[in-house]
């Protein structure tokens, strides 16, 4: 029992850094994985990913991606009909295999729908890291949404 009092803070310092170790394993599958505009794009052309713009109406700073389909995250959260109806559309045999990439203002909205999504069958779902922004920056095709 000395040994244990006498050296709490090094057993402390192991516990931490052997959860630290442990920890991404146990939230592997968690969230969704993040690409960055190279690879998104490159997913986009090579596996014809399937875009998808969260943001809701009166959040539409910047501009729409011209590819991306527009379905606000909360038609998504509180309609499962409507996410049911989209759900059929992305999974006809011309687009079961491919990768989702999902494109949000708020990470937990991003989050939640990314596990929404591969609860219902779908595996290969992806976030853009940085949003909208980052795609204007990298100079990529974006259309105003002024009308």
């Amino acid at each position: 029992m000395d040994f244990f009092f006498d050296n709490i803070l090094l057993i402390s310092i192991a516990f931490i850094s052997g959860s630290l170790l442990v920890w991404p394993l146990l939230t592997k599958n968690i969230g969704v994985k993040r690409l960055g505009t190279a690879e998104a794009t490159t997913m986009l052309n090579r596996q014809n990913g399937i875009l998808i713009d969260l943001r809701e109406d009166d959040d539409m700073s910047g501009g729409v991606i011209p590819q991306a389909e527009r379905i606000p995250s909360s038609i998504l959260l509180k309609r499962r009909e409507e996410f049911d109806k989209h759900k059929k559309k992305f999974q006809d045999r011309k687009n079961q295999n491919k990768p989702i990439i999902l494109i949000g203002n708020k990470a937990s909205t991003v989050s939640v729908i990314g596990k929404l999504l591969r609860d219902n069958g779908f595996e290969e779902v992806f976030c853009l890291d940085g949003g909208i922004e980052s795609w204007i920056e990298a100079g990529l095709p974006v259309r105003s949404t002024e009308k």
